[in-house]
């Protein structure tokens, strides 16, 4: 395997990713993969959501959370001797939990990535999801208030 000058249109693929994921919008997420393309569990991780079902159900799943933020940061490319492109996405990945209580779960991600050139332009094929690390704190709901000029409400 050797560095693979990627271009923008394979980055995009985990921006709108994240934004289909977080807007629970299940055709914007089949738009980024291949028709059997899957997101799978990496290490210990026991997901499977393959193909145009697969990945429907995985969005509908999502609705147990009240909402989700995904933050893409890293970006690293691969070609192997064959042509063929894998990399990885880090990824922080909010989630607010369900309850009376505002609570977010952040998760450390790892995206172990394999890329196709399709007719319809390049696509992820595969997403290994990879949690390095979990955790839970309190956080509060945005109010207006909090817009003031004084900022009282933050401080």
């Amino acid at each position: 395997m050797s560095a693979y000058c990627a271009p923008q249109e394979l980055h995009d693929l985990a921006f709108r990713y994240a934004q289909a994921v977080d807007r629970r919008d299940a055709d914007k997420l089949l738009s980024v993969f291949t028709d059997d393309g899957a997101v799978m569990g990496f290490g210990e991780n026991p997901i499977s959501f393959r193909a145009e079902a697969g990945l429907r159900d995985m969005t509908d799943k999502l609705a147990a959370f009240r909402m989700t933020m995904h933050n893409v940061f890293n970006q690293t490319f691969e070609a192997d001797a064959s042509g063929n492109i894998s990399g990885e996405t880090y990824c922080i990945a909010s989630h607010i939990l369900p309850g009376e209580d505002w609570r977010v779960m952040d998760m450390a991600i790892r995206y172990h990535n394999s890329y196709r050139d399709t007719a319809q332009g390049w696509r992820f094929h595969e997403r290994r999801l990879e949690v390095l690390w979990v955790e839970t704190r309190a956080v509060s709901p945005f109010v207006a208030s909090m817009m003031k000029e004084d900022l009282g409400d933050f401080v």
